[in-house]
């Protein structure tokens, strides 16, 4: 993940150290944020996202998960459901990734879209509660990418889950949990299998 994150952005080494650190942690991580990145990037060219913007996704998707640094080993890599306690602490981490990233003034766009890729499109997601357009679009993308990475690969709490099960997924939360446009791309992109070859 080095090379790719120094190929696009000239990260600060002691960012892709700490990259580093958490996919040794982590062996889902470690291709997560690659994928996520792929999947965002392939719906902003569908989208004819902008090559700046589609360059700001991209790098935001592969920093998407930094804040999980801080989260002890026993939450990470816990094979059953989060307790209360711990679900606070996960939804956390796009806070904690936002406070890492401010010195790095070159990533304000990527900081603000990591920071709110947990937001939900009827406001009911966090840290602000913010709703439809109000979150910012490459966020909106990182929140399909990454749900349908978390579907379709094995995870330390259960098995791949089967594409159907994914399409009925983005259907079901196209316009609650996603936006109703990328929710709607997202199912015509699966359908064709392109998603699926990216991961």
């Amino acid at each position: 993940m080095s090379k790719v994150i120094t190929g696009v952005d000239n990260a600060p080494d002691a960012l892709i150290a700490l990259i580093g650190v958490l996919e040794s942690r982590d062996v889902y991580t470690k291709d997560h944020s690659v994928r996520v990145s792929q999947i965002a990037v392939r719906f902003g060219q569908l989208m004819k996202l902008d090559s700046e913007l589609l360059g700001q996704i991209k790098r935001a998707a592969l920093l998407h998960d930094i804040g999980m640094i801080g989260i002890p080993d026993t939450i990470l890599l816990k094979p059953g459901n989060f307790t209360p306690a711990e679900r606070k602490i996960i939804t956390a981490t796009p806070a904690t990734a936002a406070k890492i990233l401010a010195p790095i003034k070159s990533l304000a766009a990527e900081r603000e879209m990591i920071l709110h890729h947990g937001e939900r499109w009827d406001g009911s997601g966090y840290p602000d509660g913010l709703s439809g357009e109000d979150i910012p679009l490459g966020a909106r993308l990182i929140a399909v990418a990454e749900a349908i990475d978390a579907m379709t690969q094995n995870r330390a709490y259960r098995r791949t889950r089967p594409i159907s099960f994914c399409l009925e997924q983005l259907e079901l939360h196209s316009g609650s949990q996603f936006d109703p446009r990328i929710a709607q791309l997202a199912i015509t992109e699966l359908c064709k299998g392109l998603v699926k070859k990216a991961t």
